[in-house]
């Protein structure tokens, strides 16, 4: 995950073949990401963020993934406690 300051927020994710050789694997790795991404947005502050999901989200359920990029954002200084 890289983060850089900007004026609003803006998200990219990338899987490559190097996730996966199926594409219905990296396709849904990438509809976890963009799903928790979206469903955490209001409470992210300005910033550009790309996503690039690890091995671990084959077996990963939404909630899972929401989980461990809330926790990475958190780490990053970009989430905030308010809902």
């Amino acid at each position: 995950m890289v983060i850089a300051p900007f004026e609003q927020l803006e998200c990219g994710v990338i899987c490559s073949r190097k996730y996966s050789l199926l594409a219905v694997d990296r396709n849904r790795a990438r509809r976890l990401l963009w799903e928790s991404f979206r469903l955490l947005k209001p409470q992210i502050a300005a910033c550009r963020i790309v996503l690039i999901p690890r091995r671990k989200f084959k077996e990963y359920s939404l909630h899972q993934a929401m989980r461990d990029l809330s926790q990475a954002l958190k780490q990053s200084g970009v989430l905030s406690e308010e809902k």
